[in-house]
Order: C-alpha cells, then structure tokens, then sequence
C-alpha cells in the first residue's frame, strides 16, 4: 500500500507538470497558427519578460511554509501572502511602464492586460500549496494544472474569434481570475497578508540562496532567447524560439525524471560510495546514450515537427539545428552528476556550473554587440555548456576523490551507523 500510495502522489506531481508544459506548447502553436509568427514573437517576448522577473524576485515563500514550524506557520503564510502581493504589484509596474515606452512595438493594452493579470495572482491563497505538508498535491493539479488547460481552451475560443495579440493578453487576466479563486476555494486557512518583521527576514535567508540558483539557472537555460529577442525580428525570433522549445521541453522532462528517480537510488548508495560510483557510472551510460539519440533524433526530424506543428514557415536552417541539438545534449550529459552531487548535499556543485554557463551568455552579448551572428551566439551557448560540464565534473571529483579509498566504504558506513 505504500508502494501504491507513493505512485499515485508522485503522478499527480508528474501530471501536473506535464499538463502545464503541454499546455505552453499548445499556446505557442495556437498563437502561430491563428497570428501569425510575428504576434507569436512578440507574445514569447513578454512571457520571458515576466518569466525574468519572476525569477528575479523569488524568495521560494511556497517552499518556505511547507517546512515551516506549525507554531509559525499562520504567521509564515500571512507573511508569504504580504510578499506575492509586492510581486504583484512590482510586475504589475514593471509591465506598465514597459507598455509606456511600447518595447519591442508592442501596444500598451497589451502590457495593461498582463499587469492586471499579476495584479491578480498577487492575491492568491497559498493555502492548497499547504495541503503538500500531508503530501496531498491534488489541490495544485486543479489551481494549477486545471487552471492551464481552462485558459488555453479560452485562448483558442477568445483568439478565433478577435485575432489580435491584445486579446491573446486578455485571456490571461481571465486565467489568472480563475487561478486565484480555485486557491481560495481550495484553501482551509483563512486568508490574511500582513508584514511579519521576524518571518520576512527568515524567508529572506531561506530564499536568497534559492533565488541566485534560480536567476542562474533561468540565465543557463534561456540567456540566449533573451538576448536574440532584443536582436531579431519578432517574426525570426518566434521562429527561433519554437525551435529552441522543441528542444528544450524534451530535455526538461528526461531531466526531472532522472532526478526523481536518480536522487532517491543515489542517496541510498552514499554510504557506500563504491557502490555510489558504479550506480553514477551506469546512471552515465544510459543518459549519455538517450542524449546522443536524441540528438541525432532533432537534427533528422525538427523540421517536420516544426512545420507540422506550426507552419511551413518555420522551416529552419540545418546548422542552427545541430548548433541547438549539440547544446541541449550536453545540457543533459550534465544531469547524472548533478544529480549525485545533490544526493550527497553537495547542492553548491550545480550552481557554480551555471555560473559557468552564464558567464558564456555575457560572452555572447558581448558578441551580438559587436555584430555577431545568431551562429556565434549558438556556437558560444555550446561552449558554454561544454565548459559548465566541465567544470561540474572536476569539481566533483575533486570534492569526492577521498571517497574512492579502499576504507572509503567501511568509514561511511561506520559514520552512517
């Protein structure tokens, strides 16, 4: 029964994911196909816009009152309440002095409509996400999972009907509408926000840490569709970008399935570390096999799937799909030592990579602004994975080597007991 019971928690926490990623993709291939490439490009550049912010601005609230003590716990969610309203409100800001100033030529109703919709979600209930602490995620799956599926339907309902990007916008008010009135209708504490000094300043220390890796990993992962979203076309950098999200997804979900299931089975082993060490190395084969296959994959059919998903104008050019593919295996060839040096704690190892990673993305805006080309920037993003590979790796080793010793075993495990 607990087998059971394990299987049905970590599928609604799979679904939920899946169900959201899914949903995106289906956005971007509705947009394309009722709007046009250029709208989509302009509607990816406000997402990522928002997706920076927020990024920028987490101080991990959600994580911190799921292991808050139950003493506080009133207090931390108030608290947690006070800081996504301030979010709101600041993006909500952000967006419209955006809008004032229509970057990238996009209209001020557009920024309006996505201010009004963080407006929105700044007033939502973090209550169900409460309900982890007794490992019910069913809650997030309808705020969250639901809420998407909802919003892309309305989307498809609202763009068919007013072909415009404004109205694309407005979809997302109603969604965000929805989003914080499912997490008060399935929210048991009673909803307050107030400024708590002692909490704010706890959440602060929990979350700074958590931020930094999260700025760094949003600039690892997506510093180059940034960059070449101030540099391209709208109409080129949509077609960019679906490109890049054809790659990207694919390497997200194989991921987080080899940390699911790769950080239980190696946390298991760290008391022996050679046993530790050989599970890593199997670990490596199998993801350096699936990256490789993957690869060779994207490079023979992301053109069908792009013009079969979005239009025969998205054709892209051969280099620039082996330039993405290259970049994204290596990316994944990255995960199983990330992976271990998280099962032994050893979380900093991760983060410097990232560092590593972006550094390459400075690199390229470097390049860009003295006029080079969208192969620089890809040629540099796969250097910059290679190097960040690297760079996990010997750190790694060197962090671990001591480990490898004929007693390393017998000593862990005399530490362990």
């Amino acid at each position: 029964m607990p087998e059971a019971g394990t299987s049905k928690r970590v599928s609604l926490i799979a679904s939920n994911q899946l169900l959201m990623e899914a949903c995106v993709f289906a956005r971007n291939i509705l947009i394309a196909r009722l709007l046009g490439a250029e709208t989509l490009g302009q509607f990816v550049f406000l997402i990522l816009s928002i997706r920076l912010f927020a990024m920028s601005t987490d101080l991990a609230a959600d994580r911190y009152i799921l292991q808050a003590s139950s003493k506080r716990l009133q207090n931390a969610l108030g608290t947690s309440h006070f800081i996504c309203r301030v979010r709101g409100a600041l993006l909500a800001l952000t967006l419209l002095v955006m809008g004032a100033h229509q970057v990238q030529g996009i209209a001020f109703a557009a920024y309006a409509a996505l201010a009004a919709s963080a407006l929105v979600r700044g007033f939502t209930h973090k209550g169900y996400i409460l309900k982890q602490r007794s490992l019910n995620f069913r809650p997030a799956l309808y705020v969250e999972g639901l809420t998407a599926v909802t919003g892309l339907v309305a989307m498809y309902i609202v763009v068919s009907i007013a072909s415009s990007l404004e109205a694309a916008c407005a979809c997302l008010v109603a969604q965000s509408f929805l989003h914080t009135g499912l997490s008060h209708a399935l929210s048991e504490e009673k909803y307050q926000s107030k400024f708590d000094w002692i909490e704010l300043r706890k959440i602060s220390r929990f979350g700074w840490p958590l931020l930094l890796t999260g700025v760094a990993m949003f600039w690892s992962m997506q510093g180059e569709r940034l960059i070449l979203s101030a540099m391209l076309p709208a109409d080129a950098f949509a077609h960019f970008s679906m490109m890049f999200q054809l790659a990207l997804v694919p390497i997200l979900v194989i991921s987080r399935m080899a940390l699911s299931y790769g950080l239980p089975v190696l946390s298991a082993l760290k008391g022996d570390f050679t046993a530790f060490q050989k599970q890593l190395d199997e670990f490596h084969r199998w993801v350096y096999a699936i990256g490789s296959a993957y690869a060779l994959g994207f490079a023979m059919f992301a053109n069908f799937a792009l013009q079969g998903l979005f239009g025969a104008e998205f054709r892209a050019d051969i280099s620039l799909i082996l330039l993405v593919a290259v970049a994204q295996m290596i990316r994944l060839f990255r995960a199983p030592q990330s992976v271990a040096a998280q099962a032994l704690g050893q979380t900093d190892i991760p983060f410097k990579a990232n560092l590593v990673r972006v550094s390459f993305v400075m690199l390229a805006i470097t390049a860009i602004m003295n006029g080079g080309s969208l192969h620089t920037v890809l040629i540099l993003a796969c250097i910059g994975e290679g190097f960040a590979w690297a760079t996990q790796g010997l750190f790694f080793s060197f962090r671990n080597r001591s480990r490898l010793s004929p007693t390393a075993p017998q000593l862990a495990t005399q530490e362990n007991a």
